[in-house]
């Protein structure tokens, strides 16, 4: 085996290792979840100090679970068969692992192709899901507070925007309107970490609050601002899948054994 195929050989034997570590964590962490969700609580409650988990609904716990579950063991799968392939010189399960992950990078240009297509129809479908959470599930109260409550607390915050298009979205909320309250306290501005002005949840205005800014805009406005940064990971990533797949097809190659070879053999023996 030349150089270059023991380089490929260990470059994919480590890449995969680690991706086989990772998608076990996470099979193991969605299992975890979906089999007994209250240990994991209790366990990450007491490594952290919070008790944010268990403030999560079930729903979200579940769907949470179901997707380190599939995730998990996808990766599990494809990185074992590519290690597999590269540590036992198998050039079946390179070929295979070769064009799961060629499948995976088709997956990933189609997906993008139909966004950008119908860029209309995905930020129209984006908004209303946004929305219907901050309806659904938004919590007026701390000790109620939900992983979408403090998401949407966190983005709006740091975005300094409210709600998905402006504060009126807050009022399709009932549990919220009852509150008499306008918008929330995400939606303020703060000076060290307290309220600007404490009239500002009844009766925000545009010195005292973001009330007016939508915060899917302010996330497609920051998304602009870092487009080196996400088109520089997309690229990585594309890079990588690329070379994954041609040096798993490359060692494919490098291991092919004729299954028969024929010599032409003298009547006297010798050939």
């Amino acid at each position: 085996m030349t150089c270059v195929s023991q380089c490929a050989k260990y470059f994919l034997c480590f890449f995969n290792f680690v991706f086989f570590i990772a998608g076990g964590a996470a099979l193991t962490v969605g299992i975890w979840l979906f089999v007994d969700r209250s240990s994991f609580t209790n366990l990450i409650g007491k490594l952290d100090q919070s008790d944010f988990l268990n403030q999560t609904d079930a729903d979200v716990i579940q769907m949470i679970a179901y997707i380190l579950i599939l995730a998990g063991a996808l990766t599990f799968i494809i990185s074992f068969l590519g290690y597999c392939g590269a540590m036992f010189e198998s050039r079946c399960l390179l070929c295979v692992y070769g064009i799961l992950i060629l499948l995976v990078l088709i997956l990933e240009c189609v997906v993008v192709g139909l966004a950008f297509g119908l860029k209309g129809d995905v930020e129209k479908g984006t908004q209303d899901f946004l929305k219907s959470t901050i309806a659904k599930y938004y919590a007026s109260s701390g000790d109620k507070a939900d992983t979408v409550t403090v998401a949407w607390d966190g983005i709006m915050s740091k975005l300094h925007c409210c709600g998905v298009e402006n504060f009126r979205d807050f009022s399709e909320n009932r549990n919220w309107t009852i509150t008499g309250k306008t918008v929330p306290d995400a939606c303020c501005i703060k000076e060290n970490d307290v309220l600007k002005d404490p009239t500002c949840p009844i009766n925000p205005t545009a010195s005292n609050s973001y009330y007016q800014t939508g915060c899917y805009q302010a996330m497609m406005t920051a998304i602009e601002e870092n487009a080196a940064i996400v088109i520089g990971v997309a690229a990585t990533l594309v890079f990588v899948e690329v070379l994954v797949i041609i040096l798993a097809l490359y060692l494919a190659c490098c291991y092919w054994r004729p299954q028969h070879v024929y010599r032409c053999v003298e009547p006297s023996g010798k050939e």
